[in-house]
């Protein structure tokens, strides 16, 4: 397979050989010549394989280099090779890697959690994001005895079964609630009754929902800002009538922050808007680039854990030592008080940057961007505000970006996947004058995008 863009570009986007050599390997003993199947790249029809990153770059095996705007799909928020971050992780590699066992770094991490995170009383680790939404529906169902859980349309809570569903709805008719769509084939069709998904941002159809299932409701489990939408936030009013109608109802509300964590404040999205979860999901930008996630809740909820309860959430990689570390050194980054500040001027001059472009080639489209990540909607000029709104982009021409962003030495990454926008962020390393560089190459593509 050439280098060559899913669009139908005639020569190779980068000069790479040794990339090219490398997926000739990898189609002969992985299924589709990846490991993972996020890390294919339609555009290039290929995965990118990198030798080395520092700070906001990437370079590739061929030695190409890239300035990065995908920051491990938002896990690297404060930029590859962090000092901190890697002096953390020797720390733990000294102690002997220790695993399956706690030490005082576990009470230590658990501690500034629940002193930073609004609800946090209680904490347990996981390894993933999904992991952690799984186990937090788990705990939701044993804390109330119900079964169903409430989701929304285009939301992503990760590659388990009971979640696993209307992340890319087709186009069809419905009236308030949206008929399940499995987002993978082995999904057992049984668990359709099990999960109820309205459209986001609406509060009629969430009441009619909420009506009509509030006693087989355990949970209700949202993105409060969808960045798997490219970066769809919650209406303030709406969020908080919903904090309020499953309190009255009896039904955990669960903020799946594995995205949102840490993004725009310290405390997530439920410090930005100052709603209170019962429970919330947290990983990516929570380990600095290391795997680690974990649930937080209240004691009430929480308690329903075992050894105290009989919801059983553990595992022998759960709280790594070298990724619990890690997590404390980013924590300690990320609380500097001039970190989110920083973050926020970086990142609109990025954005104002964006919307410049559009504007100065006539190409119809903006960007919707909330401190680190954003997403790029080409195609329509209005906000995005659910997953309807979200599909209306223009995927040709987005799939055209991102072949000009490769050739000019910038990295979007892409899945392939054009239900929505992708979402694409900066880290903490990226300097202004990264992004005036980056701005100056995103000018060469936008004007290639304008017949220019």
């Amino acid at each position: 397979m050439t280098d060559t863009a899913v669009t139908g570009a005639a020569q190779p986007l980068v000069p790479a050989p040794n990339s090219q050599e490398l997926f000739a390997r990898a189609e002969n003993v992985t299924v589709g010549g990846v490991t993972a199947a996020g890390r294919y790249n339609p555009v290039l029809g290929r995965p990118y394989y990198f030798a080395a990153a520092d700070g906001c770059r990437v370079r590739d095996v061929d030695g190409n280099e890239f300035i990065d705007f995908s920051s491990s799909n938002g896990a690297s928020m404060l930029g590859f090779n962090h000092p901190k971050i890697n002096a953390a992780v020797e720390r733990g590699l000294r102690m002997g890697k220790i695993c399956t066992q706690e030490t005082a770094y576990h009470v230590e991490l658990a501690e500034r959690l629940s002193q930073i995170l609004p609800g946090a009383e209680k904490v347990r680790f996981t390894n993933t994001g999904t992991e952690a939404t799984m186990a937090a529906l788990r705990i939701a169902r044993a804390a109330t005895g119900r079964e169903k859980i409430l989701k929304f349309d285009g939301h992503f809570h990760g590659m388990h079964d009971y979640v696993f569903y209307n992340a890319h709805t087709p186009e069809r008719p419905y009236e308030s609630v949206v008929p399940p769509f499995v987002d993978s084939a082995g999904v057992p069709k049984a668990i359709d009754d099990l999960v109820v998904t309205v459209p986001f941002n609406d509060s009629a159809a969430l009441k009619t929902a909420l009506d009509r299932y509030e006693n087989e409701l355990a949970a209700v489990i949202l993105e409060p800002v969808s960045y798997n939408l490219g970066c769809v936030k919650s209406d303030p009013a709406w969020l908080a009538e919903l904090r309020e109608e499953t309190r009255r109802r009896g039904i955990v509300l669960i903020f799946d922050e594995v995205l949102s964590g840490f993004r725009m404040a310290l405390g997530g999205a439920a410090e930005y808007y100052g709603v209170t979860p019962d429970l919330a999901t947290w990983a990516k930008a929570l380990g600095g680039g290391w795997p680690i996630a974990a649930i937080t809740g209240t004691d009430q909820v929480m308690s329903q854990l075992n050894p105290m309860g009989k919801a059983v959430v553990s595992g022998t990689y759960t709280g790594q030592l070298c990724s619990v570390l890690a997590a404390l050194a980013a924590l300690e980054e990320m609380s500097d008080p001039e970190f989110y500040p920083a973050l926020n001027e970086v990142a609109n001059k990025l954005y104002d940057g964006f919307d410049a472009l559009f504007a100065r080639y006539g190409i119809p489209g903006h960007v919707q961007g909330l401190c680190a990540r954003f997403g790029l909607y080409f195609g329509f000029s209005g906000t995005a505000v659910d997953y309807r709104s979200a599909t209306k982009f223009d995927a040709a021409l987005n799939n055209r970006f991102l072949a000009g962003c490769a050739r000019n030495g910038l990295h979007f990454h892409d899945f392939g996947t054009k239900a929505a926008p992708m979402h694409y962020g900066i880290t903490a390393a990226h300097t202004e004058s990264d992004i005036e560089e980056a701005l100056a190459r995103l000018d060469t593509v936008f004007a290639e995008l304008a017949g220019n």
